[in-house]
């Protein structure tokens, strides 16, 4: 053995010992970008539900994750996100009991759900902010067009009961780059950024453990 594996679980247990000890709260709603290459690698998605346990083991209570599909080619970008939505629908069925989720395909549409107790995942393969927000606002419109809202009656927490994921991250997570991309636009806005040197597939528990470190350490300011 290695003085680097030797190591790494000593140092896994250090960080796991700093998160449980410190009075700071935990982050409840943690978001994950990630880009369909990343679930499609050699265990892509045995390493995210490796992820969604760790977080779920340190008492985080939500988890949002975007999937950001690249290709130009619309058939090919729906061939996909069927593909992903199948594979993952049948891994999130090995989730703890407690565990609920939803998977929302390119459109926004729910592929899979099952109610939750204690944990919950929503996933959007290729949905993102800007047509989330969009879709509200048709929604919206529609409602004043049948005379159920008056115009002057629209705010901002009427255009936030329309939108898929109705929770602000408190953290959002992205691992090898450092951009966003189009996801929780609306909700994001007081979130805390997140960037992991190292891509997904190279991404270990200890990455995940600083994260949640990294957030206990920090002074949030709300835009301020």
């Amino acid at each position: 053995m290695d003085l680097l594996s030797f190591g790494q679980p000593l140092y896994e247990n250090y960080l796991s010992w700093q998160i449980t000890r410190s009075a700071t709260k935990i982050p409840a709603h943690v978001a994950l970008i990630l880009k369909e290459t990343d679930l499609l690698e050699y265990r892509g998605i045995e390493k995210l539900l490796t992820a969604l346990l760790t977080f779920r083991k340190f008492k985080v209570e939500l988890v949002s994750i975007y999937v950001d599909i690249l290709k130009d080619d619309q058939p090919v970008k729906i061939e996909l996100a069927s593909t992903l939505g199948e594979r993952l629908e049948d891994s999130f069925m090995d989730l703890p009991d407690g565990t609920g989720y939803e998977i929302y395909g390119l459109e926004g549409e729910v592929k899979s759900s099952r109610q939750g107790k204690d944990f919950f995942v929503y996933l959007s393969l290729g949905f993102g902010g800007r047509g989330e927000i969009t879709r509200s606002v048709i929604s919206i419109l529609k409602e004043v067009k049948d005379g159920r809202i008056r115009p002057e009656d629209i705010d901002e927490k009427m255009l936030e009961s329309n939108l898929l994921v109705k929770h602000e991250p408190d953290i959002m997570i992205r691992s090898g780059g450092q951009k966003l991309s189009d996801f929780l636009v609306w909700q994001s806005v007081y979130s805390e950024l997140y960037f992991t040197d190292v891509n997904w597939k190279d991404v270990r528990k200890i990455d995940l453990l600083r994260v949640i470190r990294d957030f206990q350490k920090r002074q949030r300011r709300y835009g301020k």
